[in-house]
């Protein structure tokens, strides 16, 4: 895997397990407190920024194969996850149950193919 594409899974890794984690900690506490975007934004970052250093880290050349692996599987089922959730969602109008089912089944296909690409 080059540069460019180590990058991009990086900084996609990292913003989708923002969005991921952010919307979910956000409707979670939207139910406990009215505020609920000023929990679940900064736990998002947080939990993208740790993204980012995981994916960043082992996706190093002084990384062993089968961790390259595991990494790009992470990266890759976080960016399927978060584009195949957003596309049911607002593209084909599908409620929120089947759109994190048909997120997962998107990001389970494109972790299987990027972990094989690392």
């Amino acid at each position: 895997m080059n540069t460019d594409e180590s990058i991009a899974l990086v900084l996609g890794s990292g913003v989708a397990t923002f969005l991921i984690v952010g919307v979910a900690v956000g409707e979670l506490a939207n139910q406990l407190i009215g505020v609920s975007l000023l929990v679940g934004l900064p736990v998002g970052a947080v939990a993208g920024a740790i993204a980012v250093a995981s994916v960043a880290t082992g996706l190093s050349e002084e990384t062993p194969l089968r961790h390259r692996r595991w990494t790009g599987g992470f990266a890759g089922f976080t960016i399927g996850f978060a584009l195949g959730a957003a596309v049911a969602a607002v593209i084909l109008h599908f409620d929120p149950s089947s759109s994190a089912a048909l997120g997962a089944a998107v990001g389970l296909v494109l972790a299987i193919w990027i972990s094989g690409r690392v």
